[in-house]
């Protein structure tokens, strides 16, 4: 693992770690960390002038419905909630049968869904994700269409016009979306407006429009919103999601699956 992406790693753990606790002393991330003082008051003020948190004399403090921007690599994703990840994709292969046409956009949930739909026969798939269509690519009977456009490095996922133009011709049985955020209340966001607007259409024209994520992006608002709960059709999520967000989905009239 290189300098850059252990410390990615150890900012959205530490993230993570204060939001969970609400106010933390440097001395104690400093101990959880195993890293020096020094080291957490650096990576600290990082955190604050990204928006995530509050710093405070001698500790910090989570930062309430924060805008969250694309903070990490879609790799060093893979490697996060992976179990809860793995249970995600394995309910949503279940939910899909051969031969059907699905829309799929790029995210380190969605790269785990296409590893399990491998397994699948016959379906057809649209995805502006280089992995994802990587990954089809490797199976014999499944046929996939990469939609072309912009390459966004920070997520290897294609945008833009041409992307759109694509996506828009096509109908799909079913969509499988990522979100960087979601709030019961509202809705669907993505760190990225251009990834927002190609997740929007791939919804839009699909059938049947699923959602996919790990809990610790319910109740997060990130940067740009992209579609109503109230037209989503099924979430797929793990165990730990809170009862009031499960609830509050519920009552949208959102399916969900918690495994």
């Amino acid at each position: 693992m290189t300098h850059k992406v252990f410390t990615e790693e150890r900012h959205q753990k530490m993230l993570d770690f204060i939001n969970s606790r609400e106010r933390v002393k440097v001395e104690d991330l400093a101990k959880h960390f195993n890293v020096t003082e020094t080291t957490i008051r650096r990576d600290l003020i990082t955190l604050e002038k990204m928006g995530f948190i509050y710093r405070a004399h001698g500790g910090a403090f989570k930062r309430e419905q924060q805008s969250i921007w694309q903070l990490i690599s879609l790799q060093t994703r893979l490697s996060q909630y992976a179990e809860e990840k793995e249970r995600i994709a394995l309910q949503v292969s279940l939910l899909i049968r051969d031969g059907e046409s699905l829309m799929i956009d790029g995210g380190s949930t969605t790269v785990k869904v296409t590893q399990k739909l491998c397994e699948r026969k016959n379906l057809l798939v649209v995805t502006n994700a280089l992995t994802i269509g990587e990954l089809f690519a490797g199976s014999n009977s499944n046929k996939v269409i990469l939609t072309g456009g912009e390459l966004l490095r920070e997520t290897n996922a294609l945008t833009g016009n041409a992307a759109e133009y694509v996506i828009s011709k096509y109908r799909a049985d079913k969509a499988i979306i990522g979100v960087s955020g979601l709030i019961p209340s509202e809705g669907c966001f993505a760190a990225i407006p251009n990834e927002g607007a190609v997740k929007n259409l791939m919804l839009q024209n699909s059938r049947e429009k699923i959602i996919v994520t790990d809990s610790s992006k319910i109740g997060v608002q990130a940067f740009y919103f992209f579609y109503d709960i109230k037209n989503i059709d099924i979430l797929v999520t793990d165990k730990n999601i809170k009862k009031e967000d499960l609830s509050n989905l519920k009552k949208a009239g959102v399916e969900v699956f918690v495994v």
